[in-house]
């Protein structure tokens, strides 16, 4: 399994002179919060976050290493992540900290497995309505994703939020009835639908009286 511990340390000032020379000096600004304690600045390597970032997945939960004792060991999610795109690097971090006995709501990403009928024998094409669903548990229990069996889908069908089969202890924090993905008719066929309708009436008149 990928280890997505990073160090951190505390920083001693905070503003924008402050967070620039933490950027001159190859780390990126951040903050850690939980709702119940005071927000902390601090800070974490610029190279080692990206290269971590670039494997984690949306829900990923990060493991802090650091001198400060209030720090040393916790888990934590990133919440947000600003970023210079015209110098392409990312410039803030928000890590929002996990306590093993509270539930927090993530997003996860959907994976879908199989294949599903409508598209391969019936000529539908599949719609992924959404690409993550919000699911609610103890950070033990964060899902790396959903997974979604298409392999019953038939045209016209959709597979909803409720449908969905979660893992120990997690809930579904979404609309229970949003629609994760469908099969539908291909444009071509929904064309052909109003032609042959009115072709229909056509032929018939043309049809001789018996």
């Amino acid at each position: 399994m990928e280890n997505f511990t990073i160090e951190v340390s505390e920083r001693a000032t905070i503003g924008k002179a402050s967070a620039n020379r933490c950027r001159k000096e190859g780390f990126i600004p951040a903050v850690a919060y939980h709702k119940a304690e005071k927000p902390l600045a601090v800070q974490v390597p610029l190279k080692e976050f990206t290269a971590l970032a670039s494997k984690a997945r949306r829900s990923q939960v990060f493991t802090f290493k650091s001198s400060v004792s209030s720090l040393n060991g916790k888990a934590a999610i990133v919440k947000e992540v600003q970023q210079d795109y015209l110098k392409g690097r990312v410039i803030h971090v928000d890590f929002q900290t996990l306590k093993d006995d509270e539930e927090i709501t993530v997003e996860v990403p959907v994976k879908l497995v199989g294949e599903s009928p409508g598209v391969k024998n019936q000529g539908g094409i599949l719609a992924v309505v959404t690409h993550e669903v919000s699911v609610t548990c103890l950070p033990k229990y964060i899902p790396s994703a959903v997974t979604v069996d298409i392999s019953s889908l038939a045209l016209g069908q959709s597979i909803h939020a409720e449908q969905l089969v979660l893992g120990e202890g997690v809930t579904l924090a979404d609309d229970a009835s949003e629609t994760i993905v469908s099969v539908v008719a291909s444009r071509a066929e929904e064309e052909a639908k109003p032609a042959e309708a009115a072709a229909a009436p056509a032929a018939a008149a043309k049809a001789p009286a018996k």
